[in-house]
């Protein structure tokens, strides 16, 4: 019998409807005969991992977690006194904010952005409040992890400080001793100079989005690299194809921005737009993977080559924020060794945390004061010296940081010279390079940066203290062995609970808390616990491969447990869905089988808006140094 075509029989219908559709779905339902699939597809989404929609589900989810904190904060108010020794120490290149309580540590964020605000004009073009400044602050500073042994808010604050300090010696902003005068005067930008004609470019506002670049750029940052994330398979690394963190670091960024009524700044008809890119621009650009292409664009922005002014000011903000964010080098040398000390800290946590998990080493641990100062000399000549050389040769006023860059390396290789003839007994420095974290550390970090098999462990305990609070049970949590006693801001009403299957004889399982061993041969012997040499071949993570089935879900354990008590039977209802297997199927609807909840907070009213692929910026890939 001869086809007859839709067009034959409804003329109008072949106008929107092909005939490959039909005969397209019904091969795609025939192929999948017998599996009872149908055409939907299941079994090829359970295979690899999640969808892009449910990762966007999850990072919603937690992104909403992260963020949320009080609604009426209270303002700042920082004692005469206390004011006027934290200003004589922002005004010095000697700045160690880690020697501060907390609570000033935040006075001097909010001490920095008084000092922007006494230019002329920039309160009535920014539009913003010293006190919603206030707010802003304090709610950064509960979503950096305090956990971290560098990047937490005492780098924030480092990065925010070391911009104002480039600045002001570009005679754009004012010094910070202005706020002592007793009579409050406006300042003015000396319009007559002519050393820094590139630095001129950025307007009032360009200035307030920088520093708000400064003090966000690491906001949620797990003390984890993007290597180890996509060695690690976490979700995070499936979601952003490029500069994971950075990416992170800046949804967070904008909607901690939201939350706290300054969305306005990004979505003004007449620079919003201007606003958020060059945010975003300037905090994608402290990625150090794509470090050598913005070297290229610098040269030739320094070498004279044509370019429009929105090309020349985020050229600008990128190289005074990466030269602020790797200031340590260039710091005096009692300030730069801490910063290094920090660094290798949390560098050797994250070691600790590979060799658990048997990933391949990707970061170089300080065996000793030689190993520290090799470090720092690799890390000078490769990074900080050209970049602070090459912006210097556009912005001449930051001069004395590339002396003092260049003044430190020549001690730290003279101290490699002296440290190879005669190797010292022990470490020189105060810190110890110790881990200041464990793997079981990490699970109170942002849930999209932790690897799946951590994620596994954390459910488990979820349940396990679910039936033993149905029991009556009246403490099932055991303590962290953290540096910090501050609980992280993003899971910080989750007690961390034993794992149950840790042999006894690991050495492990005698520390409170700490996850068990992934299998025998890793705990076997000393030498498998030892740092690995990076000369050695890395250990295969393919036997570690899993899915992501156990990615939380946009109402997962997690979330509700922050939430509360939201039903009585709630977790009888996920206890039952569980053992009827619904949750091993990841492709299914996981929402579907969550109890209704009674009342939900305000922030689960509006979800957040995440960066999307089409508003992602470009990036190329640049191999890592």
């Amino acid at each position: 019998m001869p086809y007859s075509s839709d067009e034959d029989e409804h003329p109008q219908a072949g106008q929107g409807r092909r005939r490959s559709v039909d005969v397209g779905g019904l091969a795609l339902a025939l192929g999948e005969e017998g599996s009872g699939q149908g055409w939907v597809g299941w079994d090829q989404c359970a295979r690899q991992g999640p969808s892009y929609a449910e990762l966007l589900s999850d990072m919603y989810t937690h992104t909403h977690i992260a963020i949320s904190t009080e609604d009426h904060l209270t303002p700042l108010v920082i004692p005469d006194t206390t004011r006027t020794r934290l200003i004589d120490s922002l005004d010095s290149w000697h700045f160690e904010p880690h020697k501060l309580p907390d609570e000033e540590v935040l006075f001097c964020a909010l001490i920095l952005f008084e000092t922007l605000f006494r230019i002329e004009g920039l309160s009535e073009t920014v539009e913003v409040s010293i006190n919603q400044v206030s707010d802003l602050l304090c709610n950064l500073r509960q979503v950096y992890r305090s956990q971290n042994s560098y990047h937490n808010f005492e780098h924030a604050v480092d990065v925010l400080q070391a911009t104002h300090a480039m600045l002001r010696a570009a005679g754009r902003v004012p010094p910070v001793s202005i706020l002592l005068e007793r009579k409050r005067r406006m300042w003015k930008p000396d319009k007559t100079r002519s050393d820094n004609p590139l630095v001129s470019c950025l307007n009032e506002l360009d200035l307030f989005c920088l520093y708000v670049a400064a003090i966000g750029h690491d906001a949620g940052h797990p003390g984890l690299t993007n290597v180890f994330m996509k060695n690690a398979k976490t979700p995070l690394s499936s979601l952003y194809e490029q500069s994971a963190l950075e990416q992170m670091h800046c949804t967070l960024l904008i909607h901690v921005l939201r939350r706290q009524g300054l969305g306005f700044l990004l979505d003004n008809p007449k620079n919003g737009t201007s606003f958020r890119k060059l945010l975003l621009e300037t905090v994608l650009a402290t990625d150090m993977r794509v470090h050598l292409d913005f070297m290229i664009r610098l040269e030739r922005l320094v070498n004279g080559e044509q370019t429009d002014l929105w090309k020349q000011k985020v050229l600008i903000c990128q190289a005074i924020i990466k030269c602020a964010d790797i200031s340590n080098p260039c710091r005096p040398l009692r300030v730069s060794q801490h910063w290094a000390a920090a660094l290798t800290e949390e560098w050797s946590s994250q070691a600790t945390l590979e060799r658990y998990l048997q990933l391949p080493p990707t970061v170089q641990t300080s065996d000793g004061p030689l190993q520290e100062a090799k470090g720092q000399v690799f890390f000078i000549q490769q990074f900080a010296k050209p970049l602070f050389d090459r912006t210097t040769l556009a912005v001449p006023a930051m001069k004395p940081y590339a002396t003092q860059c260049a003044d430190n390396l020549k001690v730290w290789q003279h101290r490699v010279s002296s440290l190879s003839e005669t190797p010292p007994s022990g470490p020189s420095d105060e810190r110890s390079s110790s881990p200041s974290q464990f793997p079981e550390d990490f699970r109170d970090a942002f849930p999209m940066t932790l690897p799946p098999v951590l994620l596994r462990a954390e459910h488990d305990d979820r349940q396990s203290m679910d039936w033993n609070s149905a029991q009556g049970s009246s403490d099932t949590s055991l303590p962290s062995s953290s540096r910090s006693s501050s609980p992280s801001p993003v899971r910080a009403t989750i007690p961390l609970c034993p794992v149950a299957s840790a042999p006894a004889s690991s050495a492990s399982a005698s520390a409170p808390g700490f996850l068990p061993p992934l299998s025998t041969a890793s705990t076997s012997t000393s030498a498998s616990t030892s740092t690995p040499s990076p000369h050695s071949p890395p250990i295969s993570p393919s036997d570690l491969r899993s899915e992501y089935s156990d990615t939380p879900s946009r109402l997962s354990t997690l979330a509700l447990s922050t939430v509360g008590s939201l039903n009585p039977t709630g977790t009888a209802a996920i206890r039952a869905a569980y053992k009827a297997s619904v949750r091993k199927k990841t492709s299914f609807h996981r929402n579907s089988w969550n109890p209704t909840p009674t009342a939900l907070p305000a922030f689960f009213d509006e979800p957040p808006m995440p960066i999307s692929r089409q508003e992602r910026l470009p990036l190329p890939t640049v191999n890592a140094v």
